[in-house]
C-alpha cells in the first residue's frame, strides 16, 4: 500500500534567467537518476544550455533531447541575437551535440501555431494555455511546451514520464516532472507531477533581461560559441 504522501525539496530562485542554467541541470541531473527517469527534454534556441547541459549529464545514462525554436531572432540589449539550432550560426553546435549522441528536434509550438499569425494578442485557445501557464512562469510554460514537441516528434512516448526543463528569456530557470502526450491530449493526458525548480516570481513584463528580477550573462549572446570549451 502507497502511503498518503511523500515530501520532496523544491528549490525556487529568487532571480529568473540565465543565472540559473547550471544549478537547474544538476537538479535535474540528481532527480532523473533518483527517479530512473531516463529522458530529458532541454529547450535550447542556442545551444549554449545544451552544451552546459552535455557536461553535466556526462557519466549518466539520461538521454538528452533538445528543442529548438525555428530560425528567428530575438531582441536583445546590443541588437538582435540570432535563434535556432539550424541557423548558420549554430549548425556546428548542432552538429556537435549530435555527435555525442544528443537529439535534436525542431517543430511547431503547440502554444504559438498558425493562430498566433493573426498576432500575438490575439484571443485564440492557444494564447488562453500560453498565457495561463505563465502564471507560474515562463519556464513552465517553456517545459510544458518542449515535452509536448519531444512527443510529437516520436522521441518521448505518450504516457512516458520525463523530465521537462525551461527558461526566462535566456537560459534555464525551472524544471518540472510531466508525464507527456501529444499536443492533440493535452487536456485529457498530459500530467505535471512535480516541480524541482522554479523561479519565486513569475514575472510577465517584455523586455524579460531589463527587469529586476531578470539576472544572467547576456553578452555572450553576441559572441561565437567555442567548442572547445564543451570537448568531452
Amino acid at each position: 500500500m502507497k502511503p498518503e504522501f511523500y515530501a520532496k525539496q523544491v528549490f525556487y530562485f529568487h532571480y529568473r534567467g540565465e543565472i540559473n542554467t547550471e544549478m537547474v541541470l544538476s537538479l535535474a541531473r540528481d532527480r532523473a537518476i533518483e527517479l530512473g527517469i531516463r529522458k530529458v527534454i532541454i529547450p535550447s534556441e542556442t545551444g549554449r544550455s545544451a552544451l552546459k547541459a552535455l557536461k553535466i549529464f556526462k557519466g549518466t545514462n539520461v538521454n538528452l533531447i533538445v528543442v529548438t525554436h525555428y530560425p528567428a531572432k530575438t531582441i536583445g540589449p546590443k541588437g538582435d541575437i540570432p535563434i535556432g539550432l539550424n541557423r548558420p550560426e549554430y549548425v556546428h553546435v548542432k552538429r556537435f551535440l549530435e555527435s555525442h549522441g544528443v537529439i535534436v528536434i525542431q517543430g511547431t509550438r503547440p502554444f504559438a501555431g498558425i493562430e498566433r499569425s493573426m498576432g500575438w494578442d490575439s484571443p485564440t485557445p492557444e494564447t488562453f494555455i500560453d498565457k495561463t501557464l505563465e502564471i507560474f512562469g515562463s519556464g513552465t510554460k517553456i517545459a510544458v511546451e518542449a515535452a509536448l514537441m519531444a512527443t510529437d516528434a516520436g522521441f518521448v512516448d505518450e504516457g512516458e514520464v520525463v523530465v521537462s526543463l525551461g527558461g526566462t528569456y535566456k537560459g534555464l530557470d525551472t524544471a518540472l516532472i510531466v508525464k507527456s502526450s501529444y499536443s492533440m491530449h493535452f487536456f485529457t493526458h498530459f500530467e505535471v507531477l512535480e516541480i524541482i525548480a522554479k523561479p519565486l516570481h513569475p514575472g510577465v513584463r517584455l523586455p524579460e533581461h531589463v527587469q529586476e528580477g531578470w539576472r544572467g550573462d547576456v553578452d555572450q549572446y553576441y559572441k561565437p560559441i567555442d567548442l572547445k570549451d564543451f570537448e568531452m
